[in-house]
């Protein structure tokens, strides 16, 4: 390896997460049971302050009833996996698009967010020329 190559553990840039994990309980309220580390990156809350909220206090107010809806679908008919975007507020005050990804597995769902770059289609265009 030439002297100007860095590998990723040797290179002084940061990596920021633009995902999360949760898992959430199965009653209405999807009690959140557990969150990875990087919510902080993705929402700007540490995983102490993300579990001292419910997940739909943090939804933007109009996709509160599709959250709901989809996860009593997953609930009741034991779905496997479903997708849908919703908006987070990040702690900034923010709302942050995102995809969900739902998991039902055995008595909990888990769920993978991904951070959604409003601008992206936009950049892919421009790039693509």
């Amino acid at each position: 390896m030439a002297d100007s190559e860095e590998t990723p553990s040797s290179s002084s840039t940061t990596f920021k997460a633009n995902n999360f994990i949760s898992i959430h309980d199965l009653t209405p309220q999807g009690r959140t049971l557990w969150v990875s580390a990087s919510i902080y990156d993705c929402l700007g809350y540490t995983p102490e302050e993300f579990l001292q909220t419910t997940t739909y206090e943090l939804l933007h107010p109009d996709d509160i009833a599709l959250a709901s809806e989809t996860h009593r679908e997953n609930v009741l008919n034991d779905m496997v996996a479903t997708q849908i975007v919703l908006r987070f507020r990040a702690k900034d005050g923010t709302y942050v698009a995102n995809t969900s990804f739902f998991s039902l597995c055995y008595d909990f769902i888990v769920n993978c967010t991904t951070m959604v770059d409003p601008d992206a289609e936009c950049k892919l265009s421009s790039a693509l020329g």
